[in-house]
């Protein structure tokens, strides 16, 4: 491995030294890795695994407390395993989020911070899926695991699969409509791209809509189909399946049915949104994804009371359609006999904004964006059915299902495994979870602990601190107010600034 400079100019060279200040650092604050030797001459079949991720999904679950969201299939799997009540991811974008996760890398090390950022350096490493399938298993991938078109074809033991109606564009009715007109006037005027010219918001139609469809009409439930179809294929064997579901990524698109599970007049507006007092401007950010991209959304300024609305009613049908596709999964694990011997594990790949701080999607440093609900059950787990309020980090499910699988780990892995929690949710086996997010060529580092978050937006050429947030939890859990420059805090600041030095320099980041 090539030199490589952190954030700060310090020189990393090969993995050994990487490992060693890595390793040292997490020592140092007091979140050591814990390494499982392998049982020799264990001849006991190893655990499946089945990966479910959802795109774009919240904590905002039955199992997590919030009564107003209907998700008893969740919720089910929930009561026999683990609810991780504080999961961070390590940046709020699908790319970042997703190679993070499935590398073992952090997003400085993979050096991917956008959607169209590359694999680079991972070209070396094996991905999640691909490490259990150098140790023997059958591994099948479906839907969105990696990002969009992007697939690593090692990782699986057949073609990974994906509906033929996943392109966002075409899951309106209104968005496939105006794409048809859009092909149809290309072709009257011999244009050879149709949609030269045309702004993606045209091309896309609006960002909700509820149709009077089946379930597997849509995408997700033809996920849900394929799922089902595969786990009858592989039974017998040792598999690690990811299933990636689509929404509730925009647009915001369902079944009528669950549209109707929920009242649009009690659907509560986010009850704080203005931006928090003394931000930087860094931190915010205009909802381009929304507004640049679907019809009849306001380019700038608050949304009226009826589009939020529909954008909130949307959001919680798509995650109770959601919901019923993974019922449909688990259902078939069970009815095959297989759910005693495989590994769930349910995650985001990050949060979502519904209109706090003025903001919609995803894309910031704030825990709206960050924290992302995990659920994972695993055979032999003693604490079946409790919730951990630990901090857990997404990189760490990698070595995490290593442990949980008896398999080595990578050497190359920069999060920690969090497996102990699953018998004894009560450890505190880190201090901090840590989540970072680009603003052109401003880099903002976010560092959560027990009470605070504490951000800083530093010049990624130099270094330089261009902007600072400090949130206290205890005093407002919505972040409503950046305390960083209050007398009182000015302590817990000058520890906090110590720490997150102490992170960037050694390792934690790259």
């Amino acid at each position: 491995m090539k030199s490589i400079k952190n954030v700060t100019g310090v020189l990393v060279e090969g993995n050994s030294l990487r490992e060693l200040v890595i390793i040292g650092t997490l020592s140092i604050l007091g979140m050591a890795p814990v390494f499982v030797q392998q049982s020799l001459g264990d001849e006991k079949r190893k655990p499946n695994v089945l990966f479910i991720m959802v795109d774009d999904l919240k904590p905002e679950l039955g199992c997590y407390g919030e009564k107003h969201i209907i998700s008893p299939n969740i919720d089910r799997l929930a009561s026999r395993g683990m609810v991780f009540k504080r999961a961070y991811c390590q940046e709020a974008i699908c790319m970042s989020s997703r190679n993070s996760l499935l590398s073992g890398y952090r997003p400085d090390t993979a050096e991917i911070w956008t959607n169209r950022d590359v694999r680079n350096r991972l070209t070396d490493i094996a991905y999640l899926p691909k490490h259990f399938r150098d140790h023997g298993y059958y591994t099948v991938g479906m839907g969105k695991i990696f990002h969009g078109g992007w697939d690593d074809k090692k990782s699986w033991s057949e073609p990974h699969w994906i509906p033929e109606n996943a392109p966002y564009e075409y899951r309106t009715r209104a968005g496939r409509r105006m794409v048809e007109k859009i092909q149809q006037d290309a072709i009257a005027a011999n244009r050879l791209d149709p949609f030269k010219g045309v702004p993606v918001n045209i091309r896309r139609g609006m960002p909700y809509e509820s149709l009077n469809v089946k379930d597997n009409e849509l995408g997700d439930g033809q996920i849900a189909d394929y799922a089902i179809e595969a786990l009858r294929r592989v039974k017998g064997k040792q598999f690690f399946m990811g299933v990636g579901f689509l929404r509730p990524h925009l647009p915001f698109v369902a079944p009528k049915k669950y549209w109707d599970m929920y009242d649009p007049n009690k659907i509560q507006l986010a009850s704080n949104p203005s931006k928090p007092k003394n931000v930087p401007q860094a931190a915010m950010h205009n909802s381009s994804e929304l507004r640049m991209q679907y019809r009849n959304v306001p380019k700038k300024g608050q949304l009226d009371v009826s589009l939020a609305r529909n954008l909130i009613h949307g959001y919680y049908a798509c995650v109770s359609y959601v919901d019923a596709q993974i019922g449909r999964v688990l259902d078939e694990l069970e009815r095959l006999g297989m759910a005693d011997d495989t590994i769930v594990v349910l995650c985001g790949d990050h949060g979502w904004h519904l209109g706090d701080h003025g903001m919609w999607c995803k894309h910031s440093n704030f825990e709206a964006a960050t924290r992302t609900p995990l659920i994972i059950s695993a055979p032999g787990m003693k604490a079946r059915g409790g919730k951990c309020s630990s901090l857990v980090e997404l990189v760490g499910i990698y070595p995490t299902l290593c442990e949980l699988a008896d398999l080595p780990l990578p050497a190359h892995l920069e999060g920690s495994s969090f497996s102990a929690l699953l018998d004894q949710p009560q450890l505190k086996l880190r201090e901090t979870a840590f989540s970072q997010y680009p603003r052109g060529k401003i880099m903002g580092y976010s560092m959560r602990t027990e009470y605070f978050r504490y951000t800083e937006w530093r010049n990624m050429e130099n270094s330089e601190v261009r902007g600072r947030e400090l949130y206290d939890y205890r005093k407002n859990a919505q972040e409503n107010a950046n305390v960083v420059d209050q007398p009182q805090y000015s302590q817990i600041v000058e520890n906090l600034t110590a720490l997150m030095k102490s992170a960037l320099i050694n390792g934690v980041f790259k």
